[in-house]
């Protein structure tokens, strides 16, 4: 469900927009290795700095970012604004959230009848995004590599691609 201020909102999840007061629930959500070594742009260790960093730069971007939140508090983050993707804190794996908040924000997405289609992708080896990202309808897309900040070491990104007729609410 949309709600006013680009909020997203599901059974279990509040996605909101990121405010200067997240920093330090994000330092303590993704301030672990095996959360960032699935990450792309963001470094390890990751201070509050970091977390200040990302705020600045996402805080424009209402209706693209969101951060995740459950009845404890930040799970993740979730975004559509280069890509689609989303981290979630250690805690959270396993619980569903990833597949309810990126039906949240796909169907937010896809409300617009000429919505593009979306790009995005998953560290080869995330069991775990593969198998959500297909769940919702995306299909293999061309393959690249990249140096993750957080390891300094060349991995494969699967691409993955959907577009509105494939998505599957």
């Amino acid at each position: 469900m949309q709600t006013p201020g680009h909020v997203l909102t599901t059974a279990r999840l509040c996605l909101r927009p990121v405010v200067d007061a997240d920093a330090a629930a994000i330092v303590a959500a993704i301030h672990d290795f095996e959360v960032l070594r699935w990450l792309s742009r963001a470094p390890y260790p990751y201070g509050l700095s970091d977390a200040v960093d990302f705020i600045a730069k996402n805080r424009g971007n209402a209706g693209e970012v969101w951060m995740i939140h459950d009845a404890g508090g930040l799970v993740g983050c979730i975004g559509r604004r280069r890509e689609f993707g989303y981290w979630l804190r250690r805690a959270a794996w396993g619980q569903g959230y990833a597949t309810e908040a990126s039906r949240a924000v796909l169907a937010h997405h896809f409300a617009a009848p000429d919505a593009p289609g979306l790009l995005s992708g998953y560290h080869a080896g995330n069991t775990r995004s593969a198998r959500v990202l297909s769940k919702l309808g995306f299909t293999p897309c061309a393959d690249r590599r990249i140096t993750p900040l957080s390891t300094g070491q060349e991995v494969v990104i699967k691409g993955m691609w959907l577009d509105q007729e494939d998505y599957v609410p």
